[in-house]
């Protein structure tokens, strides 16, 4: 039987999903396969139907206590022999997902955004060199296969077909790390979930605060290129990119984007594209549905006026 383990986040269970989509791929190329998912104080009736077992380990180690679950996780797929362990590629993800392959002395490929398969052997595909080109990792059948994939590149669509049968692990011990201090987010939203985006990049280089207005009046959630990242303007979360995040809004306006590969590859059956630049001969100008030819920064204030 090829064992397939999906990690589990309650916290971010429509990311975790789409690991199924990636474990359905791998299983259905051996032929006889389980998919498990993995992990802490979770929620059962969030899982059950898509999965074949539930692994809940119920634990009082703090979310972030990531040494010692990674020691606990180390312990469930010795014990279960999993050939395949699959983790989104967050914050948690990408923690965890290194110290486990180094404790399975095995190798991890990070950002996985495809899979193709060469003689029934897994190809796992990822952005290289800033998102400029896409590696093929070729993965060694007699170890385990490690993978953190990217958010919002696999879609996974199955119904609730399964009886998931539910296995509890208990683990109680004393917790190493405490929380000193917890801090909210300013940016409490997410853009892979946005419909309506606006995005800025190298061309927008004053007045910021009028896309936020122009967004806010629109119903829509701002997101930026790599460069707006680089020159400090905003965060990384709010990047769409291979090194950001995939997006798949019904609507994105692209104000002073020039469309770099690393940049439109962050974007996936979008419905409709809405480029607002100078150079018409901008690469995301033939990506665009509509093509406005002028300037970024007055356009926003023009469109502002009449709101």
């Amino acid at each position: 039987m090829y064992k397939i383990m999906i990690y589990l986040d309650d916290e971010n269970v429509k990311s975790c999903l789409e690991l199924l989509e990636v474990a359905e791929k791998l299983g259905k190329n051996k032929g006889n396969y389980e998919i498990y998912g993995v992990g802490f104080n979770l929620d059962y009736e969030r899982y059950n139907g898509y999965l074949d077992y539930l692994i809940n380990i119920k634990t009082n180690l703090c979310n972030y206590d990531i040494f010692n679950r990674t020691r606990v996780l180390f312990n469930i797929v010795s014990l279960y022999n999993f050939k395949v362990v699959l983790l989104i590629a967050d914050d948690i993800g990408r923690m965890i997902g290194p110290r486990l392959a180094i404790a399975l002395k095995t190798g991890i490929v990070a950002d996985v955004v495809s899979i193709e398969f060469e003689n029934g052997k897994p190809i796992m595909i990822r952005p290289a060199f800033s998102g400029k080109i896409m590696a093929g990792i070729k993965c060694d059948d007699n170890k385990t296969l490690m993978c953190t994939i990217r958010a919002g590149i696999f879609k996974f669509e199955q119904s609730r077909n399964k009886q998931t049968n539910l296995i509890t692990e208990e683990i109680w011990t004393e917790n190493e790390l405490e929380i000193l201090n917890i801090t909210e987010d300013v940016i409490s939203y997410d853009i892979r979930d946005a419909e309506f985006i606006i995005g800025f990049g190298n061309g927008i280089k004053k007045d910021l605060n009028y896309i936020y207005e122009l967004a806010d009046k629109m119903g829509a959630q701002v997101a930026v290129s790599k460069k707006i990242v680089e020159r400090g303007d905003a965060k990384r979360k709010m990047q769409i990119g291979q090194s950001g995040k995939i997006v798949s809004p019904k609507v994105y306006i692209a104000l002073g984007i020039s469309g770099a590969i690393e940049h439109v590859q962050g974007l996936k059956d979008v419905d409709t594209i809405i480029s607002v630049n100078i150079n018409h001969n901008a690469p995301i100008c033939f990506l665009s549905d509509i093509v406005i030819e002028g300037d970024a920064n007055l356009f926003v204030k023009k469109l502002l006026e009449k709101l």
